[in-house]
């Protein structure tokens, strides 16, 4: 026995500087952990403040300014200082389901002949006049390529609406498409950038493949008021639409509402492939018009 023992007492003594060493090993590197977690929220810090000082640097040496006055913009702006954002002249259709941009829609689809229609929505972020500023926002996104714009007031929009108890029940979002010719010239489609950004905001799909535009057309704002009907009638087609998702409401989006006369013909293509009871309405950025 006695012997025994002693064979074995080494053996748990071996055994307890083993696990001594592994509990010591085994604090370090907890240890070692702790340090290197701060050490990483060190270099995530360092690694703000220096894309920090980069941004203060560049808005120094090339200032952002408002789109609509020129002033300075300070760091929590965008495209817009405080002032011009507070006076932007907003329609605040989005809260009235009639009002003048949806019931000219409207008269527009009663004099196609659209029977037993749902009344259509339609509303815009803001009154559009071709003398007033603001025009600089779709002009921007159109000609100058400035996509951040369209997104930034398209979700501006899209807040709205998704606040609104009148577009709650819209499933998919459609963007007036351009012609394949102006779209390889233009590189984007100015009205699907307003439309993914209000889809966004909505929670919902938006289709740019159902909307085709097969004929090349004028660019509206260089037809007269009373040819812009005729210039794009017939000039878009729509895709059969086969989705196990029930469409109740669509909402079809454009850059600028003038006289509805592209839109029309938008929601004309679109009513040859869904029925009466799926509600299409109209959203815009700019609504040529009054209160």
């Amino acid at each position: 026995m006695q012997r025994s023992d002693m064979m074995i007492r080494p053996l748990f003594l071996i055994i307890d500087i083993i696990f001594h060493h592994i509990f010591l090993f085994l604090k370090d590197l907890q240890l070692f952990y702790k340090e290197f977690l701060r050490f990483s929220g060190f270099l995530s810090d360092m690694k703000k403040m220096i894309l920090k000082g980069i941004e203060a640097l560049a808005e120094f040496i090339f200032p952002r300014i408002c789109l609509i006055c020129g002033s300075r913009l300070i760091s929590a702006e965008k495209h817009l200082c405080m002032r011009c954002l507070i006076d932007m002249p907003q329609t605040y259709f989005w809260n009235r389901s009639h009002n003048p941009m949806a019931d000219r829609f409207n008269e527009m689809i009663e004099k196609n002949n659209h029977e037993a229609e749902h009344y259509a929505y339609a509303c815009a972020l803001f009154f559009y006049h071709s003398e007033a500023e603001y025009r600089k926002i779709p002009y921007q996104l159109k000609y100058q390529s400035n996509m951040k714009i369209g997104t930034y007031f398209g979700k501006m929009l899209g807040c709205r609406l998704s606040a609104s108890l009148l577009w709650k029940d819209v499933d998919m979002v459609i963007p007036v498409p351009l012609h394949r010719s102006r779209l390889w010239k233009r590189g984007y489609n100015q009205a699907e950038v307003i439309a993914a950004a209000i889809a966004v905001s909505l929670g919902v799909q938006m289709n740019n493949e159902i909307l085709i535009r097969n004929r090349r057309t004028k660019t509206q704002t260089k037809v007269d008021v009373q040819k812009k009907g005729s210039n794009v009638s017939g000039a878009f087609t729509a895709r059969k639409y086969s989705s196990d998702i029930h469409i109740r409401h669509i909402l079809l989006v454009d850059d600028v509402f003038t006289t509805g006369s592209t839109l029309m013909a938008c929601f004309t293509a679109l009513r040859s492939v869904f029925p009466p009871s799926v509600r299409i309405s109209v959203a815009t950025l700019g609504f040529v018009g009054g209160a």
